[in-house]
């Protein structure tokens, strides 16, 4: 069911877009995908440029460790300036 509440569908909005990337950090493969970059997106207007494109960089990475590590610090990062504007959600807590 879709909220009335505008506020409430941009969090829930942030809130799939921050799974996707969450899930994304989990994979051991490359995650240059359509989902990854629409959740990106979706994030453009309430996160630094910088650290979106750090997690798109990361995602196409070849070498499986460093994909990793540049992934989860990225996702870090991602969540710590939705957290620093303000953004009300529950999974980036967790």
């Amino acid at each position: 069911m879709t909220s009335t509440d505008a506020r409430a569908r941009a969090t829930g909005t942030i809130d799939r877009a921050l799974n996707v990337l969450r899930e994304a950090t989990a994979e051991k493969e490359k995650v240059q995908t359509r989902g990854v970059a629409l959740a990106l997106w979706v994030l453009r207007n309430r996160c630094p440029d910088e650290w979106l494109v750090a997690f798109w960089e990361a995602a196409g990475s070849d070498h499986e460790i460093g994909r990793s590590q540049g992934l989860h610090a990225a996702y870090n990062g991602i969540v710590r300036q939705i957290h620093a504007r303000g953004a009300s959600f529950d999974e980036a807590t967790r």
